[in-house]
């Protein structure tokens, strides 16, 4: 299907540009209950996803730094800013109490991010944002920590023995996992949680390195038993084991070394339809660090995230391009995450952790043509469900393939391609304009007929018809061009 809201006019583009303004929440897929919500497991082994998990943008965010008063209740212009984005999941990094960064426990609730520290009320406050979430179709997912406790938690003094010893890496205790009553703690208080908040999942910290897949299992089996339909997220790269959805660092790490990607750049320096395909830096840490050489499963699960940027980063960050933003993330057959800012190019000036860095909302208005122009790719993306929102089984079966053009010195180009239409993604990554002639490939596209029809989508314009081997057009400095192949109306 094509979602209703057509593609904007370039009159409607020119008025955006000064200050009115895309607005992609018509665009986003209904919040629904979970008794509407259906489980999807295309295989055997698989985890039983939602059927919502498709359609996920996801922002990651700090409520201390993106809010306007630091709390909760100062959310609102963060939710009506991904509205408008057309992004429909939100991570949080943890809400726990904490002295900065650290964590007391999934039990408990930051009483300055609550705005309280009345318990009862702390948990209402959460549920109600939450809700707030819903109403603008927006789902939310919590971070949970599996490392430990920081080490000034009560927890510590009130039950040492589930603890291995100090974690000096986190400034904190370490959780033993081989205690059941621990076990069995832990996995109540994610029951507990999401039943409380009627959140929508969590991202779950440093896993499955240290609790393993056990306490997540065991929590993901209570919640479908009291009809929560609801997805784990996993930090590192898992085995999935019915228990994870997908992985936040399923493509970050750099071949030959122990080093993440802050930010991830891969398709940048590798093939994009060569990496997927061949599955290739996809999975397992061992298989990421070497280059993809050792890992024969690669790429054969469903959902796999590209993981634009995070918190975790530490580096000066330049600004991301539309190419490096469109390309890579929003037109890819993964599950885009990106950290608050990156779409209009929030500083991130290595100075400290981006998590801290402050949200510079007043930059906004300064970077408002490349913010219109993410939001012009976003509304690409959720215009055309039937292409962007097809993931089989196996993501080295996804629904893409190469693109030729006069240009192979350049990043490779790709179709997005389903039911008789495709999606052209060529990327200009020079610092100044360059024209491109395009190859269509029908043949891998599956693209048959000949009253075809080529269309800018970026700029909604008409560049050929009838069954042409190839078309030309000059392409912006550091942008995708992006070009509808479908049957004539």
């Amino acid at each position: 299907m094509t979602r209703t809201i057509s593609i904007f006019s370039a009159a409607v583009l020119s008025l955006s540009l000064f200050g009115t303004g895309i607005d992609n929440a018509p665009l986003l897929p209904k919040w629904v209950e979970d008794s509407e919500v259906k489980l999807e497991r295309l295989s055997e082994d698989a985890t039983a996803s939602t059927d919502w998990v498709k359609s996920l943008i996801i922002v990651e965010a700090n409520v201390a730094t993106a809010s306007t008063d630091g709390t909760l209740a100062g959310m609102s212009r963060v939710l009506d800013h991904l509205e408008e984005t057309g992004v429909n999941g939100l991570w949080l990094t943890p809400v726990n109490e904490r002295p900065h960064y650290g964590n007391f426990g999934i039990h408990t609730l930051n009483s300055a991010l609550t705005g309280t520290g009345d318990i009862p009320e702390q948990w209402r406050r959460v549920r109600a944002f939450v809700q707030e979430a819903h109403r603008r179709n927006i789902r939310v997912f919590f971070d949970v920590v599996s490392w430990g406790v920081t080490k000034d938690a009560p927890l510590y003094r009130e039950k040492p023995e589930w603890f291995k010893g100090a974690l000096p890496a986190y400034n904190g205790w370490e959780w033993n996992w081989k205690n059941p009553e621990l076990r069995e703690w832990f996995a109540s208080r994610l029951v507990e949680f999401l039943l409380v908040t009627g959140a929508d999942g969590f991202r779950c910290d440093s896993s499955p390195g240290y609790a393993g897949y056990g306490p997540f299992r065991e929590a993901r089996k209570r919640l479908l038993d009291f009809g929560r339909k609801v997805i784990f997220l996993s930090e590192h790269p898992s085995e999935r084991r019915g228990v994870f959805d997908f992985d936040q660092l399923s493509i970050m790490y750099d071949g030959g070394n122990t080093g993440t990607r802050f930010p991830c750049r891969i398709f940048m320096q590798e093939n994009i339809v060569g990496l997927i395909k061949s599955g290739r830096r996809l999975g397992n840490v061992d298989s990421q660090f070497n280059g993809g050489k050792v890992n024969l499963d690669g790429g054969r699960e469903r959902f796999y995230s590209f993981p634009l940027s995070n918190h975790d980063n530490r580096q000066p960050q330049p600004p991301f391009s539309a190419v490096e933003f469109g390309y890579q993330a929003l037109f890819s057959p993964l599950i885009p995450i990106w950290y608050l800012g990156a779409e209009w190019r929030n500083p991130v000036d290595g100075k400290g952790w981006s998590w801290d860095l402050p949200v510079r909302w007043d930059l906004l208005d300064d970077e408002r043509e490349f913010f219109e122009l993410v939001k012009r790719m976003i509304r690409i993306r959720r215009s055309y469900p039937e292409i962007f929102e097809y993931f089989p089984a196996s993501l080295r079966d996804a629904n893409i393939c190469k693109v030729a053009t006069d240009r192979p010195e350049e990043l490779q180009a790709y179709a997005r391609y389903r039911n008789g239409k495709a999606i052209l993604i060529v990327p200009n990554n020079r610092k100044e304009p360059a024209t491109f002639r395009i190859s269509i490939p029908y043949r891998e596209a599956r693209i048959a007929g000949d009253g075809i029809a080529v269309t800018d989508l970026l700029n909604d314009r008409r560049l050929a018809s009838g069954r042409p081997d190839s078309f030309s057009v000059e392409i912006p400095a550091e942008t995708p061009g992006v070009y509808l192949i479908a049957p004539e109306r």
